[in-house]
């Protein structure tokens, strides 16, 4: 990545936040280059352990990770830029991220490829939480779907952070790189190229790209629970809606408009019905992920889908939410066993394990004219990430080393 020789002035947006009728406060999105310290947190901040590397020899691995649906926020007053948690649903899908990370004695950090910006200032945080007086290179390849809920940024930041974990020699745990993620999440500025801006995180994406398969996730940034989903295909596809037409004519990224989204409306219901969301996890989704009943876990994501944020996420493409819930309503009617729409969408899916089901959907998304380019047929990742080695691959599904 080269340097810009000219840098335009650094911008800060500020979001009024409501998450109920005596709940206002202000959160301010300030843009940053990447490396700068302010924007690196203490290891006491993320409630880890200090802890530093010495002399590291020069390795490379190349790294595989699977990108995430997020189907549901539990509370998202619990989370804010300095603050993530908020707890949620998510499930690994077969659609990837592919890193390569290689040590090298020069105290420098090379990047290559897609979202340089941010691997560069992952490099940094490594770098300066580690001690690490050497440096990286470091080449990414994202999916190329950004800005419309299939995890581009969490994905590449995941993929990255594994690699440079294993380079290091594995300084930090599984559950460990998923704070540092989540403290460090950002987003590319819709204003200036050549600058950052602070996100708000989860923990989902970390923890489905690491363990594949689908989960649970309480309030900072802790799995709950985790079960595979075997022989369970995806059809996902991005609808036309109107929220798209800026984002393609270049006039903003996702950024400023997810957080005046997330701190207003969907924490506002959230508030008031985050009780019942938590009872319908507590008593309806997890026993039936446990039983790994398809259909029930559908059932309860469907009630979930209508309440709370994941409301105004739907509402937010136009009519009240009516051309996101008018597919979700569809595919249930053919059969389809879960439905929804990842983050704030606009992405559209549909898991079954019913072929019949499956092909009717399709057949639906055909006759609604959708692009084959808007439409992707996938099935559920249940291995996570992979990171192979001198031509040797493993995987971390059984590895408690990274799990957790």
């Amino acid at each position: 990545m080269e340097s810009q020789t000219s840098k335009q002035q650094k911008q800060k947006v500020e979001i009024d936040i409501v998450g109920g009728r005596f709940d206002k406060v202000t959160t301010v999105l300030e843009e940053f280059e990447p490396g700068d310290e302010n924007f690196i947190h203490s290891y006491e901040k993320m409630g880890l352990e200090p802890r530093q590397v010495g002399d590291v020899e020069s390795r490379e691995v190349d790294v595989k990770v699977p990108a995430r649906l997020h189907l549901n926020v539990f509370d998202m007053n619990r989370f804010n830029l300095n603050r993530p948690g908020g707890g949620g649903l998510g499930v690994s899908i077969g659609v990837y991220f592919y890193a390569k990370v290689k040590s090298i004695p020069e105290p420098v950090i090379r990047t290559t490829g897609e979202r340089q910006l941010i691997m560069a200032h992952y490099g940094h945080i490594f770098k300066k939480l580690l001690g690490y007086d050497g440096g990286f290179e470091i080449e990414l390849q994202d999916h190329k779907r950004r800005h419309v809920g299939l995890g581009s940024s969490i994905g590449s930041m995941c993929a990255v952070c594994i690699g440079m974990n294993e380079v290091l020699g594995r300084p930090f745990y599984g559950w460990e790189l998923r704070r540092i993620m989540g403290f460090h999440s950002c987003e590319e500025s819709p204003v200036n190229q050549q600058y950052l801006l602070p996100a708000f995180e989860t923990g989902i994406g970390a923890m489905v790209s690491i363990n594949g398969g689908w989960v649970v996730a309480s309030d900072d940034l802790v799995l709950v629970q985790r079960v595979a989903l075997p022989d369970t295909k995806v059809l996902m596809f991005i609808p036309e809606v109107d929220t798209l037409e800026d984002e393609f004519q270049g006039k903003e990224t996702a950024a400023e408009s997810e957080v005046e989204l997330l701190m207003r409306r969907a924490r506002t219901l959230d508030a008031l019905q985050v009780g019942a969301k938590a009872q319908i996890v507590l008593l309806d989704m997890i026993p039936a992920m446990i039983r790994n009943d398809l259909k029930k876990m559908g059932d309860a994501l469907f009630e979930l889908t209508h309440m709370g944020s994941k409301r105004a996420e739907c509402e937010q493409h136009g009519a009240f939410g009516t051309p996101i819930y008018s597919y979700i309503n569809a595919f249930r009617g053919m059969g389809i066993e879960v439905a929804g729409m990842s983050s704030v969408g606009p992405t559209v899916f549909a898991l079954t394990r019913n072929q019949d089901a499956y092909d009717r959907a399709l057949k639906y998304l055909k006759a609604k004219n959708i692009s084959d380019t808007r439409i992707i047929e996938t099935e559920v990742d249940n291995i996570g990430g992979t990171i192979t080695e001198n031509g040797v691959e493993r995987t971390f599904i059984n590895d408690t080393w990274l799990q957790g």
